[in-house]
């Protein structure tokens, strides 16, 4: 397995390894947020928000967006395509397979 897909799973689990993080990512699974939103619904100071929301950024389960309409207005959202992995668990009777995807054949 090459070293980058190796260490794009590690930045993965170890994000979702903190119960911080756990929490935005339940805040952000009801709806997206605005950090001021985040920071109160957890109890968090802003920049340790801010740290928090840059490793999950990075591991690719959340991004920050700007509003369409207000552009000073920002949001978190959670990415619902980083969790395909975890949702084929149960189809795959508990054995999960994170490798990187076999190339189209044909």
């Amino acid at each position: 397995m090459a070293p980058t897909a190796v260490r794009s799973r590690v930045a993965w689990f170890s994000a979702l390894a903190d119960p911080v993080r756990l929490g935005i990512l339940d805040e952000l699974a009801r709806s997206d947020r605005s950090p001021s939103e985040l920071a109160a619904r957890l109890g968090l100071t802003g920049n340790l928000l801010a740290h928090h929301v840059a490793v999950l950024e990075r591991a690719g389960l959340v991004a920050r967006t700007v509003s369409g309409t207000d552009r000073r207005r920002r949001w978190v959202q959670v990415l619902p395509a980083a969790f395909t992995p975890v949702a084929a668990l149960g189809d795959a009777g508990g054995v999960i397979d994170l490798r990187d995807p076999a190339p189209p054949v044909g």
